[in-house]
């Protein structure tokens, strides 16, 4: 276990509910004799706004993580109306530490981003485009209004709404699901993490997202390579 002596802060400036809530964090652990400081020279780096927040800050900092969100939220290790006591244990009895698999996506070489959720390939004009996925050594063409690469994270959001199961958080796997394919003629499939895949599409109007934070046009044609990060997100055990 850690002591937790340092904290930093982060919120979604878009919800000034947010800001707010941050801000009684902020005290509550300053009263607590925590010391607030910047990103990347704390013990653990405080996300207040949700599961978007938390996703779309993963990559900025290398640094444990302990996000409050919404009821609604699944990553999250708080809630707005439960993160005193949560915080109150951490202060009193220090923390531990699990790390999260994401994946990595390669095109032409260089890594665009990574995904702690899901990295999607997708239509933009609400049309079927014609997809070519490779899963190991097993190739499949369909049309779909896109296809979904999915951490265990992930596994319980985008993915298992397009069919896919619930993994284990900590599973050495991965899963490939299709979005809406016609005539289901690709049906959701999990993976060794050690297998990489590859995807693409010819069709003009395609997005590459990951974690439905950041969006890339895809160049038809385009060969987008996904297989699993050397990289982790460190989240605090609540």
């Amino acid at each position: 276990m850690k002591m937790l002596k340092s904290a930093a802060m982060v919120w979604n400036p878009k919800k000034p509910e947010a800001k707010k809530l941050a801000a009684r964090v902020r005290a509550f652990l300053a009263a607590g004799g925590v010391r607030i400081t910047e990103a990347g020279r704390a013990d653990v780096l405080f996300i207040v706004g949700g599961d978007g927040t938390l996703l779309y800050n993963k990559g900025r900092f290398s640094m444990p993580i302990f996000a409050i969100g919404s009821e609604r939220s699944f990553i999250c290790q708080a809630t707005a109306a439960n993160w005193m006591a949560a915080v109150r244990r951490i202060m009193r009895r220090g923390f531990a530490t699990e790390r999260r698999m994401m994946l990595a996506c390669e095109v032409g070489g260089r890594v665009i981003e990574n995904a702690l959720n899901e990295i999607v390939i997708r239509s933009r004009d609400h049309r079927v485009i014609d997809l070519h996925v490779e899963v190991g050594r097993h190739r499949s063409e369909f049309y779909a209004d896109g296809v979904l690469f999915s951490t265990p994270t992930g596994s319980s959001a985008y993915c298992y709404s397009c069919g896919g199961r619930e993994l284990p958080l900590h599973a050495h796997m991965y899963e490939v699901a299709a979005i809406a394919p016609y005539r289901r003629l690709f049906r959701p499939v999990v993976v060794p993490d050690s297998t990489a895949c590859a995807a693409w599409t010819m069709s003009g109007s395609a997005d590459l997202v990951f974690d439905g934070q950041f969006i890339h046009r895809m160049k038809p044609g385009s060969r987008v390579r996904i297989r699993k990060s050397a990289r982790t997100v460190e989240l605090v055990k609540a």
